[in-house]
């Protein structure tokens, strides 16, 4: 019994083994020509997204492509002399003649977009881009192009629809579809988040404030949230932190939709110190998330992750209880006290 059990398995792991190998044989011979889209033995292939695949060795998929005919438009879409195709796939209720690919010149607009300027609180358009803004929305826009991002899709139109990826946007007038970035889209009747209509949104007055963040006379919206009735009211206060004279919001991601509403004891008092840091009278926070028992009035920022206040040293925001208070330091990304080195990690070398 043992003997067969052992032989089964071995005879699994030599398969597995050979089909990432043929696998990566196989992606080596193809010929790549951009976005997803590949050639190999005159046969057209694209290189889909597989959820939860461990491996390294993305397998590419045969499509329904003609070779002869092919032609890729980018954006993942693609024709052939019968078809339009979009990542791969054959889309229908398609009028092939009139088809078009939305150009997106801004991918994902950041906090340098012109309408911000006046409602930065305390920042400049030169100080967020010294703080790395502009590359990382450089970076976010090449990840997108060039990688394939299942939660994000792109456009197309023809004479009858507007597509998000593959899929019809209902109602949707391909006369007037504008892109505001590849989340955001709107007509003269409706705005979209994703394709799907933004409800109770005012397609006249609609504009982008950055990421996840859009407004309107009405509304602040995070996606197709409704997160404030008091657009007027609406500061960015930083890259992360923003704020009506009733709430405060910390936004985690600018791609997904991540944030967080703040219990603060005081939304007047409330500020951003420097980085992800902030506090109001009572209460301090990094990354959105409450430091516990840390004391507003002695607290100062060591370095991007490391803190204290008048009792206590604080790693991101957790309390550092190993750190002796009156020899720590913090050098660069590293910080020691008299019994121990931290790093940025805080992985503690005795």
């Amino acid at each position: 019994m043992k003997l067969l059990i052992f032989t089964i398995l071995s005879f699994v792991l030599l398969s597995c083994t050979c089909n990432k190998v043929n696998n990566f044989a196989v992606q080596n011979q193809h010929e790549q020509i951009g976005d997803g889209y590949s050639i190999f033995k005159n046969e057209i292939y694209y290189k889909r997204p597989v959820p939860n695949y461990s491996s390294y060795l993305p397998q590419p998929v045969k499509t329904e492509a003609n070779f002869i005919t092919f032609n890729n438009l980018g954006y993942r879409y693609a024709n052939d002399k019968y078809n339009i195709f979009y990542r791969g796939e054959v889309i229908s209720n398609v009028v092939k003649k009139s088809f078009l690919v939305f150009e997106i010149e801004d991918v994902f607009p950041i906090y340098i977009n012109e309408i911000l300027k006046p409602r930065i609180e305390n920042q400049t358009k030169q100080d967020l881009m010294q703080n790395g803004v502009t590359a990382a929305a450089s970076s976010l826009k090449n990840l997108i192009i060039n990688n394939e991002i299942p939660e994000v899709e792109f456009y197309a139109k023809d004479n009858n629809h507007v597509f998000y990826g593959k899929k019809i946007i209902s109602n949707a007038d391909p006369i007037t579809f504008v892109l505001l970035s590849i989340l955001f889209s709107k007509d003269n009747s409706t705005v979209y988040y994703k394709g799907e209509p933004i409800q109770r949104s005012d397609t006249k007055t609609f504009e982008l404030i950055c990421g996840n963040l859009a407004r309107d006379n009405n509304h602040i919206y995070y996606g197709d949230k409704i997160i404030s009735s008091k657009p007027e009211k609406f500061i960015m206060m930083s890259e992360n932190y923003a704020k009506d004279d009733n709430s405060i919001w910390f936004f985690r991601n600018m791609l997904w939709e991540r944030f967080d509403t703040l219990n603060v004891s005081s939304v007047d008092e409330f500020k951003v110190i420097e980085n992800r840091y902030a506090k109001d009278s009572e209460q301090v926070y990094f990354h959105g998330t409450l430091i516990e028992n840390a004391n507003s009035d002695q607290f100062q920022v060591l370095s991007n992750i490391w803190s204290k206040d008048d009792k206590y040293i604080y790693c991101c925001s957790k309390r550092c209880k190993e750190a002796d208070y009156s020899t720590f330091e913090v050098i660069d990304n590293y910080a020691k006290d008299k019994n121990r080195i931290y790093d940025k990690n805080y992985r503690i070398w005795e």
